[in-house]
């Protein structure tokens, strides 16, 4: 993924409107594991495709999602 993305999935984990400690509970991890999974200088650690949605379907985030669209030349809206 570009820096761009690893970038707006960690601040989404850290800056976001859930607290890391809930979200990593909602998610079935510690909130150890998931710094690692999100932090972009941890290779030996990767966050999966099914937690980052879950992520940003917890958080309400889809600030990574509009960037991954984004490198494809699509984009995303919503259908609320």
């Amino acid at each position: 993924m570009s820096e761009k993305i690893d970038k707006a999935i960690q601040n989404l984990v850290l800056n976001g409107p859930v607290p890391l400690e809930e979200l990593a509970r909602q998610l079935g991890k510690t909130p150890k594991t998931l710094m690692r999974e999100v932090d972009p200088e941890d290779k030996k650690a990767k966050l999966g495709a099914e937690t980052l949605v879950e992520i940003m379907r917890i958080t309400g985030g889809v600030e990574p999602l509009r960037l991954m669209a984004e490198e494809l030349d699509y984009s995303i809206e919503s259908i609320d």
